[in-house]
């Protein structure tokens, strides 16, 4: 349940130019670690949309949501629409969440468990792959279409006993699924679309969409 409350020409002319291209995509190619999380580090914001699937063994049928997640200056914003609104807001320090009726603050000192769980997020789009190394394994496969996929695998106690292993997966910069499995069987599946991974947000927006609060 822990993954619960808490994720991208043809013939002719066309085909010359499409092949005098295929070197500078083939050069844009996230073909390490370090070069996707490169990528992610250069980022000046995330926008996404998303639907999750949580599967629990103690239910028939999976929980489903949907809504928007927003990444910038190592924060990240998951603000959930459906079917019931929310926000959980995730920083260095802690987790903020709200429903509309109040909201809550969980510091993560003391809290190791929560702490690398929400570290698995925001490291990953803030391109830190030493903080990623220092709670997970990480297992990584390039694909010759510009996929790839990153598995991390927790070594560290708590979350060693609790997460089985993190599998994030996407089209160069774009994360297309994060699934993160439970070592006790339940499962959480998020699917993304339309990932804009040159968002620039402004003082405004920085201040109203990384807030716990929901607006009427």
């Amino acid at each position: 349940m822990l993954c619960a409350a808490l994720p991208w020409l043809a013939g002719g002319a066309a085909g010359v130019a499409a092949g005098l291209q295929a070197p500078v995509a083939e050069a844009a190619t996230p073909v390490s670690v370090d070069e996707l999380l490169a990528g992610f580090a250069k980022m000046p914001g995330l926008y996404a949309e998303f639907r999750q699937e949580s599967h629990f063994g103690l239910l028939a049928e999976p929980l489903i949501d949907t809504g928007v997640l927003h990444f910038a200056d190592g924060r990240l914003a998951r603000r959930t629409l459906a079917p019931t609104p929310s926000v959980v807001i995730m920083d260095a320090k802690g987790i903020e969440y709200g429903d509309g009726t109040k909201t809550e603050r969980i510091e993560l000192d003391g809290k190791p468990a929560v702490r690398q769980f929400v570290d698995a997020f925001t490291k990953i789009f803030a391109g830190d792959r030493r903080g990623l190394e220092a709670l997970y394994r990480i297992e990584f496969q390039a694909g010759e279409d510009r996929s790839w996929t990153m598995t991390l695998v927790p070594k560290v106690s708590p979350m060693d006993r609790i997460i089985s292993k993190v599998v994030v997966s996407g089209t160069h910069l774009e994360i297309g699924k994060m699934r993160v499995v439970e070592h006790g069987g339940d499962e959480t599946i998020t699917v993304f679309s339309k990932v804009d991974t040159k968002r620039k947000y402004t003082a405004a927006e920085l201040s109203q969409l990384f807030s716990a609060a929901i607006a009427p």
